[in-house]
C-alpha cells in the first residue's frame, strides 16, 4: 500500500496545486457581493486537499526509506456494495440540496448517512444532523454576511 499512498499523495497533490492556482482563478469572477470573495471556499477546500494529500505523500516516503511496506486490504463485495449505496446516498442528498436548499438538503443527508452507517439513536442523528447545518447557516448569513441557497 505505501507506493499507492505515494502515488495518489503525489496526484492530489499535483490535483489540489492545480485547482488552487489554475482552476479557481479561471472558473470564479469577482463577485459584486460584500463579504468574502467568491474564491474563498473553494481555495480553503482546495487547500485542505492538498496538506492532506501532501501530509500522506510525505509519510508515504518516510515509509518507503524505512522499508516499511503495508499489507494489502482485500475489498470484499460487500465493501463494494457499501461504497456503492454510500455513492447513491450522496449523490441523491446533493439532488436534494439543490431542490429544497440548505435548510433542509444537509440534515436529510446528514441523518441518512448515519442511519445506514448504524447509528439508531434518534436524539443523536436529529441533534448531528441539525445543529452543525443550522451553525453553520447562521455563520454564513449573520457573521460572514455570505448569501446561502
Amino acid at each position: 500500500m505505501t507506493r499507492l499512498d505515494l502515488f495518489g499523495g503525489v496526484f492530489l497533490t499535483t490535483f489540489g496545486l492545480f485547482m488552487i492556482f489554475v482552476a479557481i482563478p479561471m472558473g470564479t469572477e469577482d463577485g459584486m457581493y460584500y463579504g468574502l470573495p467568491p474564491t474563498f471556499f473553494p481555495t480553503l477546500l482546495a487547500s485542505g486537499l492538498t496538506l492532506c494529500a501532501a501530509g500522506l505523500t510525505v509519510q508515504s516516503v518516510f515509509r518507503m526509506m524505512a522499508g516499511r511496506t503495508g499489507d494489502a486490504v482485500p475489498i470484499s463485495r460487500w465493501n463494494l456494495l457499501m461504497f456503492a449505496l454510500l455513492v447513491a446516498v450522496i449523490f441523491a442528498g446533493v439532488v436534494l440540496l439543490d431542490i429544497f436548499g440548505l435548510v433542509i438538503g444537509a440534515p436529510l443527508l446528514i441523518a441518512t448517512l448515519m442511519v445506514i452507517l448504524g447509528d439508531r439513536s434518534p436524539l443523536r442523528i436529529v441533534l448531528t444532523s441539525v445543529l452543525p447545518v443550522a451553525a453553520f447557516y447562521y455563520l454564513a448569513l449573520h457573521i460572514l454576511h455570505t448569501p446561502v441557497p
